[in-house]
């Protein structure tokens, strides 16, 4: 297994004029498992295939291990991808797709059947080796796509979304069988998704895109809680990050911020009036996550508001409220036990620590 390096990777189409990735740096150490997420058209896929070398560099360089591979084929990039479709061979058995590109590499026959048993093994696929693709569930080709790719043994896995074929109930099957092949193998695994719930649950560290280019890279916990900008913000966590625009005031050399319809109160603690200051701005975008608003009145710093219930949606443990509140509107997570009805009217807190401002106009965070 092989770190894996991208260095200013630019993707350049139609001789210049669209541009799909902008400048990329990102370094992937010897047995990391990163995803690559973001909505769809914002250049993952595109980082996916230059890695693998089924698209050409623009500009930038591409280092697998300690060779820079910019100009190698696929085939001798010691890379193994797994698709979003499974691309099995309908004539071969289980083991004949896994150990066909051993086979054209003239591996002996005793390796071959060596890596295909333990793949078989630690994909929980050997009472299937004699059979064909079409007697296997959609999970069970997914295992053997992966398969195929384990017995090669390659630097690096690339998986350009692999789950998106499969029903709900397997995704989270397969998901949880892929993050454990990640445990046992140490493999270095590049992962592309536009779903944040597959990143947050499977990777050491995410890397967000956006039109090409990369919002911010760290931990699952790090971009939760400590978003770089709006848009990270927004699309890291489910439900997703309500956003309020606020007007800045400044009274008496004290900064505070309000609603323009005087719906919301938020009393901010110094570091955070310190950090509206320095940007100088009129106006921020207030951010709060859904499970950090509680239904009940403030105690101390934070946000208090006052809101009418529009929808219920109940989800077994916890119910997902969509309030409004003047021309805002929110999601909020409360207890599924709590008794609510349409029309309620709720005073809703969160607390100081469970608030972010973004600037208006860029959507950097101000801290």
């Amino acid at each position: 297994m092989s770190s894996v390096n991208l260095r200013e990777l630019t993707k350049r189409y139609a001789g210049g004029a669209t541009l799909s990735l902008d400048s990329m740096n990102l370094e992937i150490a010897h047995g990391e498992f990163i995803c690559l997420v973001g909505p769809s058209g914002c250049g993952k896929t595109t980082a996916l295939r230059m890695i693998a070398g089924l698209e050409s560099v623009t500009s930038g360089e591409i280092e697998i291990g300690d060779r820079v591979v910019n100009d190698l084929p696929p085939r001798d990039r010691d890379i193994a991808l797994v698709f979003q479709s499974y691309a099995l061979y309908p004539h071969m058995t289980v083991y004949g797709n896994m150990s066909f590109g051993l086979e054209l590499r003239k591996v002996p026959k005793d390796e071959i059947k060596a890596a295909v048993t333990d793949a078989a093994r630690i994909l929980d696929l050997e009472e299937y080796l004699d059979r064909k693709p079409a007697q296997l569930s959609g999970g069970q080709r997914q295992r053997v796509a992966l398969g195929r790719a384990i017995v090669r043994n390659p630097a690096a896995f690339l998986m350009d979304e692999p789950l998106s074929n499969l029903d709900a109930k397997l995704r989270v099957q397969t998901r949880a069988e892929i993050a454990r092949l990640h445990h046992r193998l140490g493999a270095t695994m590049i992962y592309v998704t536009h779903d944040q719930v597959e990143a947050m649950t499977m990777a050491d560290r995410i890397a967000v895109l956006n039109m090409g280019k990369l919002e911010q890279v760290g931990s699952p916990r790090e971009l939760y809680d400590r978003p770089a900008n709006q848009f990270v913000a927004g699309f890291i966590g489910s439900p997703s990050m309500n956003f309020m625009p606020l007007l800045v005031e400044n009274v008496d050399g004290a900064i505070r911020v309000v609603s323009a319809q005087h719906h919301m109160d938020v009393i901010l603690s110094d570091a955070e009036a310190d950090a509206i200051r320095r940007a100088g701005v009129s106006n921020v975008v207030l951010g709060v996550r859904p499970e950090h608003i509680d239904n009940q009145p403030r105690r101390d710093l934070g946000l208090e508001i006052r809101a009418s219930v529009e929808v219920i949606e109940f989800l077994g443990n916890e119910v997902h409220v969509h309030v409004s509140s003047g021309d805002d509107e929110l999601v909020v997570i409360v207890d599924a036990r709590t008794p609510l009805s349409i029309g309620d009217t709720l005073t809703l807190s969160a607390p100081s620590d469970g608030l972010h401002f973004f600037h208006p106009e860029t959507g950097v965070v101000l801290r």
